[in-house]
């Protein structure tokens, strides 16, 4: 048995988060266009957002959109409250 702890799921995520950002690094350092590879990427998390959701042989309805938009909101304003803490921590705009 192990002594070390397992990772906590904020840990696991921003340890996929790194992998995630590595590829997309590799991609631009290969010369491919950061705009291509935001859009390759957010088609990519829609697509496996969509999979988890109905599976391979299906589609969101509009309601399923809103939802999947609404956590990409979500998680995008935890982020900007992340950094703005990180890089503004006295709160100024």
């Amino acid at each position: 048995m192990s002594d070390t702890p397992s990772p906590s799921r904020d840990e696991q995520i921003l340890s996929m988060v790194e992998q995630f950002i590595a590829v997309a690094n590799r991609l631009k350092d290969e010369g491919q266009n950061t705009d291509l590879i935001n859009t390759a990427f957010m088609l990519a998390s829609g697509q496996y957002a969509t999979y988890l959701a109905v599976g391979n042989e299906g589609y969101l309805k509009e309601s399923g959109v809103r939802k999947l938009a609404q956590a990409y909101e979500h998680n995008l304003k935890l982020l900007q409250n992340l950094k703005k803490a990180m890089y503004n921590p006295e709160g100024k705009d």
